[in-house]
This record gives C-alpha cells, structure tokens and sequence, in this order.
C-alpha cells in the first residue's frame, strides 16, 4: 500500500518516470563502483548528464524555453535560470543564437513543471550532451562565439558605399548561404542586415518596398518569422542595417548602396507586416548640424578637430540624402573619371546649393573629390549639348588634358540626366566653351 500511495502522489503519471529520477539508482551504483575501483569520477557526471537531458523529449518544450528567452532578453533569462553565457555552442533560430545549455535547463521546466528548471550544476554542456540532444529533436545547433554589444558589422561598412554579397561575405568572414536571403544575421555580430530591391525581378516574391528620404517603407517575411526580432532589436542590442537599389543590377556585382543604421519605427498588419524603420543619423550626418560653425580652430583640443573635419567632409560631399540619391543615378561612378572609390566620390551641385530645392539629381553630378573642386572653380565644365567635358587651357598641362572632349558617364534614366539649362549656366560663368 505505502509503495501504491507513493506512486499516486508522484508528480508524472505512473510508467513515465522521468530518466532522472531513475537515473539516480544508477549514478548511485556507477560512483559506488568507481569509488571501490579507484577510477576517476569522471564516468560517474557523463551518466548523471545523460539521465537528466533524456528526459526532455518534446521540442515544444524547447519552442517554450525559446519564447521565454526573446520575451524577457538574454540577461534575464540567464540571470532567472543561474546560467553563465556559452562559450562554443548555441542553438540558432531564425538567424539568432540562444545559449544552449541555459535553454536546455529552462526546457526541462516547461516539460516537467512539478521537477523545475534544470540547475547548472545537474548537467554539462558541450557538444556530446546538450548539443546532441538538440539536434536529436530537431533543432540547429552551431560552434560559434556569441556577439557582445561591440561586435557590430556596421564598424566594419563605410555608409554609401556599394557591396556585393560576395564582398560582404568575404568582410564577415562568413560561408552562411542565408546571406542571400533579404534579412541576414551574420554568426558573431549583433546585427540584422536588410538586403532590399525596390523593382524586384518577376521570380521573387513582389514585396512592396521602398525608400522616401530617411524613411524606409518594408515589409517583413510572409512567415513573419524575424518580425519580433525587428520590432525588439533595440531592446535585444541589435542595430539593423539597410542595403539598398532600385532594381537587382543597378549596381555592378548586383550590388546594394549601403545605407547606414536604422530603427523601428511602427508596424501594421501580418503575413507580411509593413514595416516604417528611419535611418539613424551617422557621425556625418550629425555634422550636418555644425556645418556652418565659425571661429578659431583649437588644435589642442582633438573633439574639436573631430567635428570640424567632419563639417568640412559634409561642405565637400554635400547633403547625406542628395549623396545617395546621385550615388544611386550614376551607379557609384564619378561622371567624369568613372572612379568608383566609393568614399571618395562627392555629390556637386551645378547650380549653387540655395537650400534643399537645389538638392535635385538634375541639378548634380557625382564627381571625385579633386573634379568636384576644379568643377566648382570654374576649371572643368560639361557642354550642355553633348555633355562632352571643357577644360580650362592652363588645366590641360596640369594632367587633366584627357578628360577634355570626353563624354561623360549618364544615368540609365534619362529623369536624372543633369539639366542642360543648369549646365549651361555653369559653363556660361566658368567662361568655357
């Protein structure tokens, strides 16, 4: 009778006793005969790990354990469950990675809420326990370092310049094929990047995406699969980053323009959500603010010289959102040189910057920074008829006797082609013919 009530007030149904407590039995006889043998114990922890991970046998416990980490963050649920971060292996889930072991532990609360989580020092982890027994339910574990807070690829991109996916594979070091899918997270870096076409090829799904200013209209996966992760990435550390084009081979390389950071805004709807994310100002951009500073130059103060070169590189290269947009026209190529050194290409206005109605493609050329200056000099000018380049005479002994009579490099569209009434204008002052 004790042995029948016993088992009644068992918290799992008779014939189901979890390995664990089975387990105990055998870790009990296994350290017995290690102690009489002088063995090491070591045999004694892999039986005690073993026991306790089999009995997990549900991946929805797993799922569970999974939405509690996204939900509460990856500080808390450590600190909830007593787990140290992994070192090697974690579970990977939709481009993200999750610590395995403290998953496991948590797993194991959710399948058997009568015994509790797993603590720490019940199991180890590593590759023969738990990431064995994740894969055996399904799951996709990988052997990497987790991304800490300063691990971001967006220290390692220049915004505005052009990268393929082959080049950005090569910067991340990374083989990971989803890259080529449009929401990548990159193994080792706290980052979402966004791969974006506004005018998709007829074989893709026709997403409606596109960009108005520093604001980006996109919608999400049809599964939906990385929307939580997009409206949380701030409270998860995550910084997302924007690659852009107006159609698959704007670029060369089918390429993408990239964009810088930016963050959630709102969302609507599902399946897919629509999405509004704004670019987040960059170090330039914030100079945007100081552009027009006055006063003496402190060299001893190096912030000081920090804010002025970075003014000065706003003067030079103009307005961020006028940049990009001529960076996209002439496919990130100067007009004149064909130079595609990205970071050293500057957006130029034909007629005189007078606030942001003159910040029109018609009314710019994307020029290397020294065409940029003898075009603003008055030295270098385009014919309005044949958009042929006039060099000053002096010029021609200076080196830049063969661009004169070139024709210069036009945007595919003819809307963005710059305006021959502007050009003549600027030819008329520089006094060229």
């Amino acid at each position: 009778m004790c042995v029948r009530s016993e088992r009644r007030n068992l918290p799992y149904p008779t014939g189901e006793t979890p390995t664990r407590v089975r387990g105990q039995l055998v870790v009990q006889v296994v350290g017995r005969l290690l102690e009489v043998s002088g063995l090491p114990r070591r045999a004694e922890r892999r039986v005690h790990d073993i026991m306790a991970l089999d009995d997990i046998k549900k991946p929805e416990s797993i799922e569970a354990a999974l939405a509690e980490f996204q939900r509460v963050g990856r500080g808390n649920f450590l600190k909830k469950y007593g787990f140290g971060q992994s070192r090697e292996y974690f579970l990977e889930k939709s481009g993200e990675l999750f610590d395995s072991k403290a998953v496991m532990g948590a797993a194991h609360g959710y399948e058997f809420p009568q015994l509790g989580s797993l603590r720490p020092n019940q199991f180890s982890g590593g590759e023969q326990t738990v990431a064995r027994k994740l894969r055996s339910l399904g799951f996709k574990v990988e052997r990497a370092s987790r991304p800490d807070n300063d691990a971001r690829v967006s220290a390692l991109l220049s915004d505005g310049t052009i990268y393929t996916r082959e080049q950005l594979k090569s910067i991340l070091n990374s083989t990971d094929a989803t890259i080529n899918t449009g929401v990548f997270r990159p193994a080792g870096f706290s980052s979402i990047l966004l791969f974006i076409t506004k005018n998709k090829t007829a074989d893709r799904t026709q997403y409606s995406d596109y960009l108005d200013g520093n604001t980006l209209h996109w919608q999400g996966q049809s599964s939906g699969r990385t929307d939580a992760t997009i409206v949380e990435h701030q409270s998860r550390g995550l910084e997302i980053l924007v690659f852009y084009r107006d159609r698959k081979y704007e670029f060369d390389g089918a390429g993408f323009l990239y964009l810088g950071r930016f963050v959630y805004g709102s969302h609507k709807g599902s399946a897919p959500t629509d999405f509004i994310l704004h670019r987040e100002p960059s170090e330039v951009d914030k100079a945007v603010a100081a552009a027009d500073l006055t006063g003496a130059f402190d060299p001893a103060s190096v912030e000081d010289a920090r804010k002025k070169t970075l003014a000065a590189i706003v003067r030079r290269r103009g307005q961020p959102a006028f940049r990009l947009a001529l960076l996209s026209a002439y496919e990130g190529r100067c007009a004149v040189t064909a130079c595609d050194v990205t970071p050293a290409l500057e957006a130029a206005h034909i007629v005189p910057y007078k606030g942001p109605d003159t910040n029109h493609v018609a009314n710019g050329l994307l020029l290397r920074a020294d065409i940029h200056t003898l075009f603003d000099l008055g030295l270098i000018a385009v014919d309005e008829r044949e958009y042929r380049v006039l060099v000053a005479p002096h010029l021609r002994h200076e080196g830049y006797a063969e661009l004169a009579g070139k024709r210069i490099h036009l945007p595919k569209i003819v809307a963005k082609w710059p305006n021959p009434v502007a050009l003549r204008q600027h030819r008329e002052r520089a006094g060229l013919e």
